[in-house]
């Protein structure tokens, strides 16, 4: 069985930051000690973090989760959390998850600590960012952050996307859902690309196949 190792550390350079260096595969079994981990240090209101991944082969969409679930709090106490060291294949997916747009990313740790600059002491009282500010903070809206109660029932539609628009990459798709006269559906990252997974709808490529006539999974017809 393929495990975890969760280690934190205050950054040598940086005493405000702390470092979660996890190694090994982050999946629904294991992702729960770091999300542990992640958690006890916002307890300990440190809202600085660097993710090394230098470590980690694979991350499930249950990892990505961890990182879009908490990435609200700690910026709305002024923090961020930045990821550092994907390995190729991990890197993949978070293009394809088009998280850029949500989390900042290094090429190492070091890097991702620089980034921070100098840090207010965490027994600081940062004053309450506004409404406004917070909703610019996480690079989300109040929508995106809600969880789907369902998202079988958004497949049609999301094919329906694809075959008009196979260009669209994760985050247009996910505007497009929100369209009120599309029926203001609500779908965060991780959870449509789990969707588009299950359709074989997850890359361009295949998106623009099943626009020209191809057929995704649940399809009446199979290509």
């Amino acid at each position: 069985m393929k495990g975890i190792d969760v280690y934190v550390e205050e950054a040598p350079q940086n005493r405000g930051v702390s470092i979660l260096r996890v190694s090994g595969y982050v999946d629904t079994t294991t992702s729960p000690d770091l999300e542990r981990r992640l958690q006890a240090l916002l307890h300990e209101k440190r809202y600085h973090v660097v993710v090394d991944l230098a470590r980690v082969e694979y991350i499930s969409s249950a990892g990505w989760g961890i990182f879009i679930s908490e990435i609200r709090e700690i910026r709305e106490h002024g923090g961020d959390l930045k990821l550092a060291g994907m390995a190729p294949d991990v890197r993949e997916v978070f293009d394809l998850l088009e998280f850029e747009n949500i989390l900042q990313s290094y090429t190492d740790a070091e890097l991702a600590v620089a980034s921070f600059g100098p840090i207010v002491p965490a027994n600081v009282e940062a004053p309450a960012p506004s409404p406004s500010a917070r909703l610019l903070a996480t690079g989300l809206d109040e929508h995106s952050l809600q969880r789907s109660e369902s998202i079988l029932s958004d497949e049609d539609l999301v094919r329906e996307i694809a075959r008009k628009h196979p260009d669209y990459g994760l985050m247009r798709i996910q505007k497009e859902l929100r369209r009120p006269e599309l029926g203001g559906r609500e779908m965060n990252p991780v959870q449509l690309y789990v969707l588009l997974r299950k359709l074989e709808l997850d890359t361009r490529e295949r998106r623009e196949a099943f626009a020209k006539g191809g057929s995704s999974t649940g399809s009446a017809t199979r290509g």
